[in-house]
């Protein structure tokens, strides 16, 4: 097959990023695959992890992408993160998936139609998703009238990266609520608050971690311990190569005005592939181990980057948007800081047009 732009996922260093995880933490994990495993695809990345013993779960955030995973062939366990609404409720019967039910309005869906198991989350100091702990009576005396099975008790670090003091005080928190279930005699199988910037705490009383970044071989912060590498490089081909003259502009808008006469290629990879147009006459690509840098706004299917001074770049040449090459490399994290945001959503937009290759 022939492809105009490509993202290679790397096997090897997905296989080796999450025994250095489990290394680490001594931990079974709880493998986050939402979003298309961050940008990588789903079902290919399942397909990997789902034959690792430590690997206890895979986590999505709905439904839809449980079934996703399900029509993919994937047998392990599935955790919804995202709770579970009236109408998907034939979705978690049907393709055997497990919900994280957060509040009182989704407990009382399961009492008449769902007999598996849940977990229960409870908000530490996120307040985004789960129960407060003043809520965990309530709880409790609910799911033994019921008759619910709560196989996992799980809350979420907001700021694990950046404020020590909040995380220290969830993990505490989180520790009182574990205790009240045990002496009511709720023995869940799974306990887990961290995620990839949480490892870096102790929390022993957890049996399990839920990361996802960390697997993907991006750090969730500057001074984290863990030898990872980028699972994914993205690659895309140069379709022209031009002249332009000085004082001519370039691309929607005329953003760019060269000041001398110039080379330039035409890559197709644009804003509906992933690249932030935020990068316009700001970002760059490798081409043939040298940078070189975009000039005019990012359109919807190509980009325009200078190759003045790169020599002998023909057509069909390849482009690196993400990876190493030589003794240049862009990160994930470079991308992001140039545009002010996270890996995460870097990584995220990387749309489904760029064909995956697992390596």
């Amino acid at each position: 097959m022939v492809y105009r732009s490509w993202a290679e996922i790397d096997s090897k260093r997905l296989i080796q990023n999450t025994h250095n995880v489990y290394n680490y933490s001594k931990k079974g994990i709880l493998a986050v695959v939402k979003a298309d495993a961050y940008g990588h695809g789903s079902v290919e990345i399942s397909k990997i992890l789902e034959k690792i013993s430590y690997v206890r779960k895979l986590c999505v955030a709905t439904a839809e992408e449980g079934k996703e995973l399900r029509e993919g062939g994937i047998k392990k366990e599935i955790l919804v993160l995202g709770g579970v609404l009236k109408e998907e409720l034939d979705y978690f019967i049907e393709y055997n998936l497990q919900p994280v039910i957060s509040d009182f309005d989704q407990l009382y869906l399961l009492k008449d139609r769902f007999s598996g198991s849940v977990h229960l989350k409870f908000d530490t100091g996120m307040h985004r998703l789960g129960f407060y702990i003043e809520d965990t009576d309530r709880v409790i005396k609910y799911i033994k009238e019921k008759n619910i099975k709560v196989e996992g008790l799980m809350s979420h670090f907001p700021s694990a990266d950046v404020d020590p003091e909040l995380t220290g005080h969830q993990i505490e928190k989180f520790k009182k609520i574990v205790d009240i279930f045990k002496n009511e005699g709720i023995n869940p199988r799974f306990i887990h608050i961290q995620n990839s910037a949480g490892l870096v705490y102790r929390c022993d009383y957890c049996n399990c971690v839920r990361v996802g970044i960390s697997l993907y071989g991006e750090k969730p912060s500057d001074n984290f311990p863990l030898n990872i590498k980028t699972v994914m490089s993205v690659k895309s081909k140069i379709i022209s190569v031009k002249g332009i003259k000085k004082g001519d502009m370039v691309s929607y808008g005329g953003s760019f005005k060269a000041d001398k006469d110039m080379k330039i290629g035409i890559v197709s990879f644009g804003y509906a592939d992933g690249l932030p147009r935020e990068l316009s006459n700001r970002g760059f690509f490798l081409v043939k181990d040298k940078r070189s840098r975009i000039l005019g706004n990012v359109t919807m299917d190509m980009t325009i980057i200078d190759l003045s001074g790169i020599e002998d770049v023909k057509v069909g040449d390849t482009v690196l948007i993400v990876g190493k090459n030589g003794k240049e490399e862009i990160s994930f994290n470079d991308i992001a800081k140039m545009c002010n945001t996270i890996p995460y959503e870097i990584m995220c937009r990387i749309s489904k047009r760029v064909k995956r290759i697992i390596l």
